[in-house]
């Protein structure tokens, strides 16, 4: 076809050609191809999934006696990603992705997580650093926080977990079974650590498997408990007299505006050959752990609570006195509407498991949610 002067025609709804335009055809093409490409790109985004963003910043003020340190002045933040679609038979999927910031300052990718629905059938997910089904602390009312899980190290011993930092996990969880009870099972391939990205070449190690249980059968009343014991790699070079093992079991009843939690966690280390004699004499051969809390809402706005936990070390081959480590919490939370104020006070003693070496602990936050 020949075009006259000044005739145009329509080769596509993006394209118009003039025969005295020819130059700028090869640059209106491309223009059109990006434009096209990055329409379909970002149809394809919604189409797929949608992805948001909620966390938490902190600022806190902690005092502690006991040690040679200054008071901690200073601000923490957690950024949380999430992305979710469904697929093509009706199946959910999700995506979830933390940024946490390291003691330089620099944001790791740390905790991450991919959740499969299978609708009635349950879940299954695969996790980094992530998905812990440990129940060591699932009796705790406490206000604020867990004051044995601060900055400050009492050295109480808790049973491991299949979804610590550092590993990879695969895992099932039953749907929502009769009395609200749910059932999980993980696979931890390597306690030592192959959180990886994906097409990494996994290490050599222990492995662990974890189960755990959580029931309501009554209105109020949640009783949780887990067990994970160690899967030991055969480098036929050692002689495990023990392997490791242990579990927690929990239960927490809230009537009106009361909580109370009573809970019990048991831990076994590895140990080697058996020594009767020196520092390997003193091994411990588990270690038992106690806590009792309360909680009480005074009004929507202001939380009261009191927490004790008790931590005690058994020796495998030596008779020498163990001390247990004892912990007092009493916490006080104020909700100022966009940010949650906090006062925590905790007094320990027998810190490490060592006969007088007390210690006290001070923490003022505030807390905002986004």
């Amino acid at each position: 076809m020949r075009l006259k002067r000044g005739e145009t025609v329509i080769l596509s709804p993006f394209i118009i050609i003039n025969k005295y335009n020819k130059g700028n055809i090869m640059k209106t093409i491309i223009k059109t191809l990006l434009v096209s490409i990055a329409s379909l790109s970002l149809m394809f985004s919604v189409n797929a999934g949608e992805l948001t963003v909620n966390g938490t910043a902190k600022a806190t003020y902690f005092a502690n006696s006991g040690g040679t340190h200054d008071q901690g002045l200073g601000i923490t933040n957690e950024l949380n990603l999430t992305a979710s679609g469904e697929l093509d038979n009706g199946y959910t999927w999700s995506y979830s992705m933390e940024l946490d910031p390291a003691s330089g300052g620099a944001a790791n990718n740390d905790d991450t997580q991919i959740v499969i629905g299978l609708n009635d059938m349950g879940s299954v997910k695969v996790c980094v650093s992530e998905c812990g089904n440990n129940k060591k602390y699932a009796w705790d009312a406490s206000a604020y926080t867990k004051m044995s899980d601060t900055g400050f190290s009492e050295g109480i011993v808790y049973p491991g977990d299949a979804g610590a930092a550092g590993t990879s996990t695969i895992q099932y969880h039953t749907p929502e079974l009769p009395f609200g009870t749910t059932v999980s099972i993980a696979y931890n391939t390597n306690m030592a650590g192959d959180a990886a990205s994906g097409n990494a070449t996994g290490s050599s190690g222990n492995s662990s498997d974890e189960y755990s249980l959580v029931t309501k059968p009554i209105d109020g009343l949640t009783l949780s408990a887990h067990y994970y014991a160690v899967n030991d790699y055969d480098d036929g070079t050692t002689s495990e007299q023990q392997l490791e093992e242990g579990g927690a079991y929990a239960l927490k009843y809230s009537a009106g505006n009361i909580t109370v939690g009573y809970g019990k966690s048991l831990h076994a280390p590895e140990l080697g050959s058996v020594v009767t004699t020196g520092a390997l004499a003193a091994e411990a051969e588990y270690y038992e752990n106690t806590g009792m809390s309360i909680g009480f809402a005074v009004n929507d706005d202001l939380s009261v609570s009191y927490t004790r936990e008790e931590s005690e070390r058994n020796l495998a081959n030596s008779g020498t006195i163990q001390y247990d480590i004892e912990m007092d919490s009493i916490q006080v939370a104020y909700s100022l509407g966009g940010a949650t104020l906090s006062i925590a006070r905790a007094d320990y003693e027998n810190v490490n498991y060592i006969q007088n070496y007390d210690a006290e602990e001070t923490i003022v936050a505030m807390t905002f949610a986004f």
